[in-house]
């Protein structure tokens, strides 16, 4: 059973009743009525997160893919920018096809924690769908064959771009590799999600091995992130570099030959951009799918009174994909070991080789990963009672069962404990 985060609303009866109030309905057709005459089917989504890269990267790309065919409009309403900030970036990426809505009626948007159905009012679709089920349905429509639809970014976005890295010294069209790491001096005060973090030290043996490919590493993240200080000036650490603008968080990502990622917002940037990246530090988990040049590594879980490694079929047995804070996996007897300098640099080589088309893939490895992830979400879903009422955003899916799903194959060579 996952744990209730802070960040998510929490409210009792009265604040429900107030949020659903005649009042703020009468906001909602307000505020999207003259996108309504537009023509054709208009949907409105509230996305309360927004100032979370995560959420506002993947939120309006799965609603563009879920129901972009059938609603010509879809409208995302979010906090004003004065009261909650947002990456300006990632907004234009997704302003082609999306209309961002600000509100400074904080109780509207705050339906957006709620879920329910994509109800149908006339020409408007209100879509009252919580993120968990939204990432859901999003991966029943991958299992059902359809595609995924990944943005490219506007001209006038990557040009700009181009003009602010090359004002900063860095024009030379030399490869580039986009890393992003995530530590505890990001939302510090979210100590539940503290399992998610990594040290950057453990990375520099790969990036030095990147600059001597002669690759140009970007280093993305937030400000409040630990330094990354490296000699070599083909590392740039772009969110203290005094000319940042997160404009070029998806500019250097749509650029880059791949990414190096971990279980934080950014790597949403990668997903929805179809930029191959190679997630290492990553955790079990139940709607994050990857695209199929994509690499993953989970950190190693360790079993707490014993001190021995978990392998994936018992890490599928004990249900730990729906552990998602500190605490739970403090119940679960389980600790998160971040994955060694060696193991990163290992899935950095491999995902070099797989893009140029020299690895060799051991395909009883591939398909005794998936065999096991089929399984578990079979046995999973069986166990399943019928969706009632109360649990429209229940889980039902395990994304990395999905075929195309590819695991670092350098580890589990070394590591052969992991698919007993």
């Amino acid at each position: 059973m996952t744990d209730s985060k802070p960040e998510l609303a929490s409210v009792d009866l009265a604040a429900t009743q107030e949020i659903f109030s005649q009042a703020n309905l009468q906001s909602l057709v307000e505020l999207v009525g003259p996108l309504m005459q537009r023509g054709g089917r208009t949907l409105a989504y509230m996305l309360p997160a927004a100032s979370r890269i995560g959420h506002i990267c993947l939120e309006p790309f799965l609603l563009a893919n879920l129901y972009g065919e059938s609603h010509p409009t879809i409208a995302a309403i979010i906090h004003d920018h004065r009261f909650q900030g947002h990456s300006r970036g990632v907004r234009r990426l997704h302003e082609p096809r999306i209309t961002f809505l600000e509100s400074m009626n904080r109780k509207l948007v705050m339906m957006g924690h709620f879920n329910a159905r994509a109800l149908d009012i006339g020409p408007l679709t209100w879509a009252v769908l919580s993120p968990s089920a939204l990432f859901r349905d999003f991966v029943l429509h991958l299992e059902a064959g359809n595609p995924i639809r990944h943005l490219t970014p506007p001209e006038d976005l990557l040009a700009e771009g181009k003009s602010l890295l090359a004002r900063m010294g860095f024009d030379d069209d030399r490869p580039s590799v986009v890393l992003h790491v995530r530590d505890t001096g990001y939302l510090p005060e979210m100590a539940y999600h503290h399992f998610r973090t990594n040290r950057i030290e453990n990375y520099l043996p790969a990036i030095d091995h990147l600059v001597e490919q002669g690759y140009r590493v970007f280093r993305i993240g937030d400000p409040t992130s630990v330094r990354l200080n490296h000699e070599s000036p083909l590392v740039v650490d772009l969110p203290h570099h005094p000319d940042y603008a997160d404009i070029l968080d998806v500019c250097c990502m749509a650029n880059a030959r791949f990414a190096i990622t971990s279980a934080s917002g950014p790597e949403a940037i990668a997903r929805i951009l179809n930029t191959p990246m190679v997630m290492v530090n990553g955790y079990i988990q139940p709607d994050h799918w990857l695209n199929t040049r994509d690499l993953l590594l989970f950190k190693t879980y360790r079993d707490k009174p014993t001190g021995a490694p978990i392998g994936y079929d018992e890490m599928l047995a004990r249900d730990l994909f729906l552990q998602n804070t500190v605490k739970g996996f403090e119940r679960a007897g389980v600790a998160l070991e971040e994955n060694s300098p060696e193991q990163i640099l290992s899935a950095v080589k491999e995902m070099e080789q797989r893009l140029d088309g020299t690895f060799s893939a051991d395909e009883t490895l591939e398909a005794r990963f998936h065999d096991l992830s089929r399984a578990h979400l079979e046995h999973y879903r069986a166990a399943l009672p019928a969706r009632g009422p109360e649990e429209q955003d229940r889980f039902e899916t395990y994304a990395y069962a999905l075929p195309w799903t590819r695991y670092c194959q350098s580890f589990m060579m070394d590591n052969p404990w992991f698919l007993r």
